[in-house]
């Protein structure tokens, strides 16, 4: 018996080794932990309940801004502490895109980590936990060879749904994104293989796919294999599927007649996730986003024409270096214009690697605060009347989970990935449609109907 074989078959940790994963970052990161959840599980290991508890903790890492990373620090921070003081010898992983970034550093700077893997190397943390525990000395895989999406396929349902990558990496190099240089070049997964796995996933249960890529849109262009958009038509034919969701896309890589097939798919849910990061095409240049707003513009008016009930998201940079007033209120007359149901708000922040990180003029912190706070209470204001103009209106939701602060209350989603609040009796995995009858914060209640 070879050494590899040995690794996989022997299950030594079986009966008594439990395993904890802390998540950070995208869904993509989410989706990640799914199969390294899995991959622990074809082993034998069980799932524990918090760090404190577990023998193998792993940190699945993002690094796409400097605060995600120093979270990560203080928790690596926390997980030190705690060998000191524990009688188990807990080993720590921290994989993903921090590992990939970092590589050595990190075990400079934490001696105790076990295991380091990039985001080439997530289903292969089992056998570097083995490896680690049998020569005690800190092993490192953030190599970039030799990519597999997961086998585990329907195998990864989270009760009524299922993440499901369907290309990985990204070719775009925005000027600011670390992403492309920690998890390589887009890869799409074959057509063939994804509409197997969501049949089998419906086959367990799932009625809700999300299809998962850091660019989802331009699927198929690096294999000229069948488009984006024809892979979701497929998918739309699926029985016993209810609804699929995609992100993020890349507005590069939409059109109109994308958005005008997309409206004939009732399985699609009418939501579109468009990141615009500027209004300014002086800044979107710089930024290296290969559009302009005339461009953006003509999909947001395609959406409202063609699918007038859908919401619509996106991502906003505030800072970016060489940012002016002006660039800025062209942010803000952008989404006064285009009145987003919300919007995630970041200030720049410098990444290694990246061209941005080169550009000389910075926009000074304290201003970069002020235009994210003015950015966040303009779309906060925009977000609330949209909500408010629901009240009355009837919506069929996707119950997900009880809620924590009313166990009779449950959260459900709306196919405009809404979050309404409602007392029902339905189960989880269920559809029920609501009667919306009041706002808490940001959130939609709402009535079940008779």
């Amino acid at each position: 018996m070879d050494e590899n074989t040995g690794l996989i078959t022997s299950k030594l940790m079986e009966n008594s080794k439990k395993y904890f994963i802390e998540t950070y970052g995208c869904e993509m990161n989410k989706s990640d932990s799914v199969d390294i959840a899995l991959s622990f599980e074809e082993q034998g290991y069980k799932r524990a309940s918090g760090g404190d508890d577990a023998d193998i903790v792993i940190l699945n890492t993002c690094a796409v801004r400097k605060n995600a990373e120093e979270r990560i620090f203080g928790r690596l921070g926390y997980y030190r502490s705690l060998r000191k003081t524990s009688e188990k010898n807990t080993v720590i992983v921290v994989a993903g895109c921090m590992a990939q970034e970092k590589g050595t550093e990190i075990t400079r700077l934490f001696p105790e980590i076990g295991v380091v893997t990039g985001t080439y190397h997530c289903l292969d943390i089992p056998q570097c936990v083995e490896k680690y525990e049998k020569k005690g000395k800190s092993l490192i895989a953030v190599d970039r060879k030799d990519y597999t999406f997961s086998s585990y396929k329907g195998e990864r349902a989270e009760g009524y749904k299922a993440w499901v990558s369907i290309i990985k990496g990204c070719s775009n190099y925005c000027s600011y994104c670390i992403v492309p240089y920690l998890r390589g070049p887009e890869a799409s997964k074959k057509s063939d293989d994804i509409l197997q796995e969501v049949k089998d996933l419906v086959s367990n249960g799932v009625v809700e796919v999300n299809l998962l890529g850091q660019n989802v849109n331009a699927y198929g262009k690096d294999n000229d294999e069948i488009s984006f958009i024809r892979l979701l038509e497929k998918i739309n034919g699926i029985e016993g599927l209810k609804w699929i969701r995609f992100l993020t896309s890349h507005p590069k890589d939409f059109n109109e007649e994308m958005i005008k097939r997309i409206s004939d798919l009732p399985k699609v849910c009418k939501h579109f996730h468009l990141p615009v990061q500027s209004g300014s095409d002086r800044i979107l240049s710089l930024m290296n986003r290969k559009y302009t707003i005339r461009h953006y513009r003509t999909l947001i008016e395609a959406i409202r024409k063609y699918i007038p009930c859908a919401s619509i998201t996106t991502d906003i940079i505030a800072g970016f270096p060489t940012e002016s007033d002006g660039d800025f209120e062209k942010t803000l007359n952008i989404v006064r214009s285009f009145q987003y149901d919300d919007a995630f708000t970041y200030r720049y922040s410098e990444r290694p690697f990246t061209k941005a990180a080169d550009i000389r003029e910075k926009v000074h912190p304290d201003t970069s605060k002020k235009r994210l706070e003015e950015l966040i209470a303009l779309q906060r204001n925009i977000s609330y009347e949209k909500n408010r103009k629901a009240i009355g209106t009837r919506k069929k939701v996707l119950v997900e989970r009880k809620s924590k602060k009313d166990t009779s209350e449950f959260l459900c989603k709306t196919e405009t990935n809404k979050m309404v609040v409602v007392k029902t009796e339905a189960p989880i995995g269920g559809f029920i449609d609501v009667v919306i009858n009041d706002i808490s914060g940001n959130t939609l209640r709402g009535i079940e109907a008779q």
